[in-house]
C-alpha cells in the first residue's frame, strides 16, 4: 500500500514511497527501480494494469495527458493499462500489476504491425518504390526486362 497525494501521478507517488520507506513504522516497497523513461506517457515504459478496485467507483484517471494518439490512448485505457506517469488516484482502493510495458507494446503496437492489412500496406509501397526507382531509371529498367524476357525463351 502507499500514499498518493492529491494530483500527484503514480508514478512519483511510486518513487517518493520506494526512497523514504525502510524506516522502522514502514514496510519498504520492493522497488529497487519503477520502470520508466519519458514521463509524459509516449514511451509505454511505466505502463501497468489496474487489477481491481476494492470500492464501487473506480477511483482512477487514466492517461491523462499523455503524447499517445487518442485512438491508441482510448485503446489503452478500455484495455485496463494505467500509464503511471499521467495518471492519478482519486480515492482509496486500487490495485495496479506493474511493469507491464512489454505487454502493453505488444497489444498496441505489435497487431497493428503484424496483422494481414498492415502487411499489404508495406507490400503495395514496397511496389511503389520499386516503380519509382525504375522510371527514374529507364535505361537499366529497359536492359533489366530486356534480361528477363531473353531467360524467359
Amino acid at each position: 500500500t502507499i500514499n498518493v497525494h492529491e494530483n500527484e501521478p503514480i508514478l512519483q507517488a511510486l518513487e517518493r514511497q520506494s526512497t523514504i520507506a525502510g524506516g522502522r513504522d514502514q514496510k519498504a516497497l520492493a522497488l529497487s527501480n519503477v520502470p520508466h523513461e519519458c514521463r509524459r506517457g509516449n514511451c509505454l515504459t511505466c505502463a501497468s494494469k489496474a487489477v481491481k478496485s476494492t470500492t464501487s467507483d473506480n477511483n482512477l484517471v487514466a492517461n491523462v495527458d499523455n503524447g499517445l494518439s487518442p485512438t491508441i490512448s482510448s485503446e489503452l485505457t478500455k484495455s485496463g493499462y494505467v500509464l503511471t506517469c499521467c495518471s492519478y488516484v482519486t480515492g482509496e482502493g486500487v490495485v495496479l500489476e506493474l511493469d507491464q510495458n512489454n505487454e502493453v507494446w505488444d497489444a498496441v503496437y505489435k497487431q497493428r504491425l503484424c496483422d494481414g492489412n498492415t502487411k499489404q500496406v508495406a507490400l503495395e509501397a514496397q511496389a511503389r518504390l520499386l516503380r519509382r526507382v525504375d522510371e527514374e531509371n529507364v535505361e537499366k529498367w529497359k536492359n533489366k526486362m530486356q534480361k528477363v524476357l531473353s531467360e524467359d525463351k
